[in-house]
């Protein structure tokens, strides 16, 4: 009995250790200003993949149309950068990009929690992560409705943060977008998780909600989605217009 109980102990702590290791530490990235979205791309896990390009460049449409064309540029330039800052301002339009270390006069700290470096990881070849503590704001945006639909967006929109998470799967080439909604109450996740399970009408963006989503929503109030994109349709959205 004594060595069937050291025995469980031992897993015990071991996974423990397992858990505490495989936990990610938060993030903390510095900006030069105050923005709604914020996060960064994983220039390593970047390079070669077959929808970063497209990916980065649907990113850089979400600039102030005074700093879109430098945007577009910025993206698509090579950098042997280890880490590339990236944030949108909605409420003030704003798009910085940042491959250099942070300076001095950086002075805004945004912090990346453990929960959003998890969901990024989670994903295979994960090489983009974008937080928001106000997500309210990027639902308003014509842009995000368009991609996202009407009932993601609402559920966006009653979240007190969210994290978007890209990765890719190589065969067929396809991005894998994440998306972690974390709610205030498990009554608005279980609510957002029945709002998103309805079929859209045009039958363009349709998620598959699994049986233990609500179990999620009800215990940690969160609502985790994941969907797929071919890289075709990714070209052809990212062309100019």
């Amino acid at each position: 009995m004594r060595r069937t109980l050291l025995f469980s102990s031992s897993l015990a702590l071991l996974a423990l250790l397992a858990w505490w290791v495989l936990t990610p530490a938060p993030r903390e990235l510095s900006f030069a200003h105050d923005t709604e979205l914020y996060g960064f791309v994983d220039p390593a896990n970047q390079r070669g993949r077959t929808t970063a390009e497209s990916v980065l460049t649907l990113l850089a449409q979400l600039a102030p149309a005074a700093q879109r064309a430098q945007a577009k540029v910025q993206v698509k330039t090579p950098t042997e950068a280890r880490e590339i800052r990236v944030a949108v301002g909605f409420k003030k339009p704003q798009w910085e990009w940042q491959t250099a270390p942070a300076t001095a006069t950086e002075g805004i700290r945004k912090i990346i929690p453990a929960l959003s470096l998890q969901q990024l990881s989670a994903l295979p070849n994960g090489y983009l992560l974008l937080r928001s503590e106000n997500p309210v704001v990027i639902a308003e945006d014509a842009r995000f409705r368009r991609w996202l639909g009407g009932a993601m967006s609402e559920s966006l929109a009653e979240a007190k943060a969210v994290t978007i998470t890209v990765g890719e799967d190589s065969v067929p080439a396809s991005a894998i977008v994440g998306l972690c909604l974390e709610f205030a109450q498990p009554e608005q996740a279980l609510a957002a998780v029945k709002r998103i399970a309805v079929p859209a009408a045009n039958n363009v963006l349709t998620f598959n909600v699994s049986p233990q989503a609500e179990q999620v929503a009800k215990n940690y109030r969160l609502v985790v989605i994941r969907f797929q994109v071919d890289a075709l349709y990714l070209r052809l959205a990212a062309q100019p217009r």
